[in-house]
């Protein structure tokens, strides 16, 4: 089993505030979630807030525990305040958005730094000293953000200067919103700094599998059993097989659609692929993971039956089944925020 945190606090880190992400649905852990698993004694949430012990204000994206359940932290600590992305289960980019604005709210002056933290990292107070200790040298980018051995950036493991990482929010929020929208593009607005940590320092608790690599065991609660999981969307166990992001998947994804495309005898056939993972997105977000290839093929196929009825051209139809998909989920999503 891997070694557990054992960094003391630290007094290089600059003045910083913190926003810790503990919401989602944990789907692929059956619904259990992630914050409440317990490794060498404490939450993966208390191993979160001790990281950011250091911070002036933490904020919490995720429900408010139980005042007899409430994690502690250091004593002095910092205030640590809950809230909710919005809209709920939003994704990791609104959570962000979320947190970033329950610091701007909250009285005193915001700090030069923001931390931006997972809650499901086991050695999370030694994969942040680092990235602290980097950014007390005050280096010219609007933030640092750690890679991992794959060469992946983490945005839910990094310290950015909090006017530019407000700023970036801002933008997006303005240009179409911050739900569902992968992390990807808040990281595009931004000069990041990569800083290289060791191997399994950014490691996350993201299935069943990766929880028993260390060595936490499935709890008997409710919601623990996985009756919304499926398997075979689970991440990979070996890390250099971890997916890529940005510019590399971006070509990956769209040769791919060429190919497929091709084989299927749709060569030519011009796929907004943005908008598919979005509607894929939405509906993984809202319903559950599996319900995202589930609404992508019945979308394609209302398309299909359009362009066969001669109603519309291809790509009129794509995007018009791709938009009535996308309007049925959200409806249903603000259906049960509602209720």
């Amino acid at each position: 089993m891997p070694p557990f945190d054992t960094v003391p606090l630290f007094d290089a880190a600059p003045l910083f505030d913190a926003v810790v992400v503990a919401g989602g649905r944990a789907s692929r852990l059956g619904g259990f979630p992630k914050p409440l698993l317990r490794i060498g004694g404490q939450t993966l949430l208390e191993r979160a807030l001790r990281a950011v012990s250091a911070a002036g204000t933490v904020v919490v994206v995720g429900p408010a525990p139980d005042p007899a359940e409430a994690p502690a932290h250091e004593d002095p600590g910092p205030t640590v305040l809950y809230t909710l992305e919005e809209p709920r289960f939003g994704g990791p980019l609104a959570a962000v958005g979320s947190g970033v604005r329950a610091l701007a709210g909250r009285a005193g002056t915001r700090a030069p730094w923001t931390a931006v933290l997972a809650a499901d990292l086991p050695r999370a107070a030694e994969a942040f000293a680092p990235l602290a200790v980097a950014a007390a040298g005050e280096p010219a980018c609007a933030g640092i953000a750690a890679q991992d051995e794959t060469g992946r950036l983490q945005p839910l493991l990094a310290l950015y200067r909090s006017d530019e990482l407000a700023r970036a929010l801002e933008a997006l929020a303005a240009q179409g919103g911050l739900a569902d929208r992968p992390l990807r593009h808040l990281v595009a607005r931004l000069d990041l700094l990569p800083l290289q940590l060791p191997p399994g320092l950014a490691d996350d608790v993201d299935t069943w599998e990766a929880a028993a690599r260390w060595g936490i065991r499935r709890p008997d609660a409710p919601g623990a059993a996985a009756h919304g999981e499926d398997p075979s969307m689970s991440e990979p166990s070996t890390p250099g097989q971890r997916p890529t992001d940005g510019p590399e998947q971006d070509a990956v994804l769209h040769a791919w659609c060429d190919e497929l495309a091709e084989g299927l005898g749709l060569s030519g056939l011009e796929v907004d692929v943005d908008a598919v993972l979005g509607l894929a997105g939405v509906a993984a977000h809202t319903v559950l993971r599996p319900a995202a290839p589930l609404t992508t093929f019945l979308a394609a196929y209302a398309a299909g039956l359009a362009v066969g009825r001669g109603q519309a051209e291809p790509g009129e139809a794509s995007g018009a089944a791709v938009s009535a998909a996308l309007r049925i989920t959200r409806a249903r999503r603000a259906a049960g925020t509602e209720g």
